[in-house]
């Protein structure tokens, strides 16, 4: 089995368990739904992540044919974005044990900190895997990207700092946007 082979199955097994990580929260959520106080926000966001990791698994193919550029270096920092994008699923939906009640826009403004938080850290990890990535073509970058990460980053920075409902719901939407503007641009 090839290098590439490998890390591609290794990242393929990875993904599938945070999917199965955030189906199995959600499942949990849903098979005790008179025990949950249902908010539309904190479901949107798992959603969010949901398509996050979808983009990032189906942007492993685009790996095939430039290869040459990975090495271990390379492989640590993406198994640093696993772990962030492993804690958010962890993080997005409550731990059900059935015995208690769930108030899912409480729990959202519990951990929007802790949520957001671990969300910057992966922007910032998927811009540094980027910057190896085409580092060779540095001066042929877009202008308007370190702009679009700004911004991005600015805006996890309000979801950090503030529990403004409206402005929670209005970033979320521009985030799921702004993600699938990506996806159909590609």
């Amino acid at each position: 089995m090839s290098k590439h082979a490998i890390v591609i199955t290794f990242f393929t097994i990875i993904y599938g368990l945070m999917l199965a990580d955030l189906f199995i929260s959600f499942h949990k959520l849903i098979s005790i739904k008179k025990k949950v106080k249902w908010h539309w926000l904190p479901i949107l966001t798992a959603w969010y992540l949901f398509v996050v990791i979808l983009k990032n698994w189906w942007d492993l193919t685009s790996l095939e044919s430039d290869f040459q550029w990975m090495n271990i270096g390379f492989f640590i920092i993406y198994g640093h974005l696993f772990l962030l994008l492993f804690l958010l699923v962890s993080t997005v939906l409550p731990d059900v044990n059935g015995e208690k009640l769930y108030d899912l826009k409480k729990y959202y403004f519990e951990n929007h900190r802790y949520f957001w938080g671990l969300m910057a850290g992966a922007v910032l990890v998927t811009m540094l895997i980027k910057l190896i990535k085409n580092f060779d073509q540095l001066s042929e970058i877009n202008l308007l990207a370190p702009v679009a990460i700004a911004i991005h980053l600015v805006l996890l920075l309000v979801l950090i700092i503030t529990k403004r409902f409206r402005a929670h719901a209005i970033i979320v939407i521009i985030f799921i946007l702004t993600t699938f503007l990506e996806i159909i641009t590609k």
